[in-house]
């Protein structure tokens, strides 16, 4: 009986091809989107798991504001606003016995500009050379990065990211850019180095500053501009220290100089457990939008069969007054109706795997397409089938043979 309303189903769906298709379309694109947003949500996640390891189990972050509190709970917007980190933290922190290196990151609110050209959107970070120890993202492909020294000489050098230099310097190779100055705050900069990765860093530059990055000296930066602020400050525990033990040392001694505990200290646990719960919240909430297509979909599934079963009243009321009891009638529609949303699901899952390619090749965003997310978009395919199949085909199932026969 099921391969024989399969096929029947099959059969019924290919005398209208067109109409099928359309029928079909709410439902190819809602798996679709379903598939590519988890896939681009857990691409997004598997990239910044995978920068917070390369910092190392031995990092901490330090951020202004109480982002996170002693639940576990997360709020960013604890973090906007004049940050609360000073030089002061800096030098207490370095005295700290289980911390073996510290590292500021402060912002320059600037434009760059080499001639006409200017680098817009670019990221100028007030940093200091150990920062790139810090982040191990970066890889370094002309010149060198500035030193200690100039940092504490006060050296106008500058390192640039791969968008950065491209804008400033168009058509020019990164090794011809060397030695050329970069006008940031109406102060001349010479170009000693260039960088680039295929990471996001966007724990500590705060957005996508792997190809935007305008890096000079910390102490150049305030020579500058004395109300530079330092927004992060990156820390180094002692291999064989507890990192955890070493947070609450870190978040004392700061609650300490600033007389509240107005400060967040992230170990890479802590990082991973934000960046797991916040894109959870959001891959939920886009897959909620996402299945109102397949919402649109069944409804058009709906429809099409209540047309399907208007139109095929006769053939219902010989069935019948052969023999088929109303049970079969509903099978055989509801069957159709499944069939129908599955084979929209498998056209979507198709479709999903190209545009992720696509997706992928144009954009350089990972998104990751597998079993899971196949199977929860199927799922919501073929409940979608079933649920706005069941009215259509018990509206079949109830038809009086007598009447159906004699219908028009």
């Amino acid at each position: 009986m099921i391969f024989s309303n399969i096929k029947m189903a099959l059969v019924s769906l290919k005398v209208s091809k067109m109409r099928s298709f359309l029928t079909m379309l709410g439902i190819i694109i809602g798996v679709m989107q379903i598939i590519v947003l988890i896939g681009l949500g857990q691409g997004i996640k598997q990239d910044i798991t995978n920068e917070i390891t390369q910092l190392g189990s031995n990092i901490l972050i330090v951020i202004s504001g109480k982002v996170q509190n002693s639940q576990g709970g997360f709020n960013p917007s604890a973090a906007i606003g004049a940050s609360t980190l000073t030089e002061a933290d800096l030098t207490a922190l370095k005295k700290l016995p289980d911390i073996v290196g510290v590292t500021p990151i402060g912002i320059m609110t600037a434009v760059p500009s080499a001639g006409n050209n200017q680098a817009q959107g670019a990221m100028v970070l007030a940093i200091e050379p150990s920062f790139f120890e810090f982040t191990k993202t970066y890889n370094l492909t002309a010149g060198r990065l500035f030193t200690q020294s100039e940092n504490d000489q006060y050296a106008k050098t500058v390192v640039l990211g791969k968008d950065a230099c491209a804008a400033l310097f168009p058509n020019e190779e990164a090794v011809n850019v060397l030695g050329k100055t970069v006008t940031i705050s109406k102060v001349d900069f010479t170009v000693v180095g260039t960088v680039e990765t295929a990471q996001t860093n966007s724990l500590m530059g705060g957005g996508n500053t792997s190809i935007g990055l305008v890096a000079i000296p910390f102490k150049t930066a305030k020579s500058i501009n004395p109300n530079t602020q330092i927004f992060r400050i990156g820390l180094k525990a002692s291999d064989n220290a507890d990192v955890k033990v070493v947070a609450k040392e870190v978040q004392a001694k700061l609650q300490e100089l600033h007389g509240a505990d107005d400060t967040t200290v992230f170990t890479q646990n802590d990082l991973l457990k934000v960046v797991d719960n916040v894109l959870g919240l959001i891959t939920k909430a886009i897959v909620g939008l996402a299945s109102i297509s397949l919402l649109v979909g069944g409804i058009g599934i709906m429809n099409i069969m209540l047309v399907a079963v208007m139109e095929r009243t006769r053939e219902i009321g010989l069935r019948k007054a052969v023999g088929a009891s109303g049970s079969h009638i509903l099978t055989q529609f509801l069957t159709e109706s499944v069939i129908l949303s599955l084979l929209g699901g498998i056209v979507g899952v198709g479709l999903a795997a190209v545009v992720s390619f696509v997706v992928k090749k144009q954009f350089d965003l990972s998104i990751i397409v597998n079993v899971q997310s196949i199977i929860i978009a199927m799922g919501f395919s073929v409940a979608v089938g079933i649920i706005f199949g069941i009215a259509p085909a018990t509206k079949a199932a109830r038809k009086n043979p007598i009447e159906a026969l004699r219908y028009e």
